[in-house]
């Protein structure tokens, strides 16, 4: 159990390196740029391992392109929000907003999948909700103009959160037949897809035309030798922090390894205050531990019926991505 407990907090210091490399960069190159660095860095890493594995291409056979089609699109959703709240939020706050998600899961899977959802659950995701409004709480109660950058930051991160969701609870149902590995490569397929799309959409809109100013903000920056360095590390990190994190869930039950999640906030708030000299307030503190609290406390209730064994497994691997 500890060799696996240990590979995850591995994971989640990779995944907060990761995130602290993204805000390093997010003002030089635009995020389709990044998403396209992550995407093609992570895929050569996920290959790399499969291969090892002798999993490559038979981990890759599936029997739901659809289904996959509109998990990576909300997979999308969620890194490209995601992405943009890094730019635009203290590293600490980005990360704790990421908290909401596995509570959003509770209502979506009692609608979508017919999920029963017990008092408790309900419960913990009243709590947690009360942690984001306490996160919300300094920048509601200062004046619109002075707190702009932060609440559309917030705003953006939220819904980042909602897509994550959306893309977990798809993941739920991919997991009954398809393997992690071919969860992850088609994600990271279209996610490289959307990007580069973006990318060349940017490079050929004409400046006068309507959204000009948005695709030239988005066009292509050739990187240095050392940004080019720092761009490919955002997809080896993200994509040694998938690995780490599979292989953590060998070694000890989903529901133990799960809880370990909310170690990111440290690794965010340490890199947060020596990378950019950010503090985080003690609002944002005191909402993540709510969040963070809800969410350890269902892990904690539902390990021993060994309902989120296969879920969260799966769903955690995939989060990151």
């Amino acid at each position: 159990m500890l060799r696996g407990i240990l590979l995850k907090i591995a994971a989640t210091l990779a995944f907060a390196t990761m995130s602290a490399t993204i805000k390093l960069v997010s003002s030089r190159f635009p995020v389709g740029e990044i998403v396209l660095f992550r995407s093609v860095f992570a895929m050569a890493t996920l290959v790399a391992w499969l291969v090892r594995r002798g999993e490559f291409p038979r981990a890759l056979g599936t029997r739901r392109k659809l289904g996959h089609v509109g998990r990576s699109i909300a997979g999308s959703g969620g890194m490209f929000f995601g992405f943009i709240a890094l730019s635009l939020l203290p590293l600490a706050d980005a990360t704790a907003f990421t908290f909401v998600s596995p509570l959003l899961i509770v209502p979506m899977a009692a609608l979508g999948l017919h999920e029963l959802v017990r008092p408790y659950r309900w419960a913990a995701v009243g709590v947690g909700f009360v942690g984001v409004l306490v996160m919300l709480s300094d920048d509601l109660g200062q004046s619109a103009g002075a707190t702009a950058g932060y609440s559309a930051g917030a705003t953006i991160a939220l819904c980042g959160a909602l897509c994550t969701a959306v893309a977990m609870i798809q993941t739920r149902r991919l997991s009954r037949s398809e393997a992690t590995g071919a969860i992850v490569f088609y994600f990271t397929s279209v996610t490289t897809a959307i990007s580069a799309t973006l990318l060349a959409l940017a490079a050929l809109w004409p400046a006068g035309a309507p959204g000009g100013d948005f695709f030239a903000g988005q066009r292509f920056v050739t990187p240095e030798p050392l940004e080019f360095a720092l761009l490919a590390s955002i997809g080896l990190l993200g994509g040694a922090g998938q690995i780490l994190m599979t292989h953590a869930y060998r070694y000890a039950d989903a529901s133990i390894i799960a809880a370990f999640d909310y170690v990111s906030m440290i690794w965010a708030a340490t890199l947060g205050y020596l990378v950019f000299a950010e503090t985080p307030s003690v609002a944002v503190l005191v909402g993540a531990a709510g969040v963070a609290s809800a969410g350890v406390y269902v892990v904690w209730r539902e390990r021993p019926s060994g309902r989120v064994r296969r879920s969260v497994a799966v769903a955690q691997t995939i989060k990151a991505g």
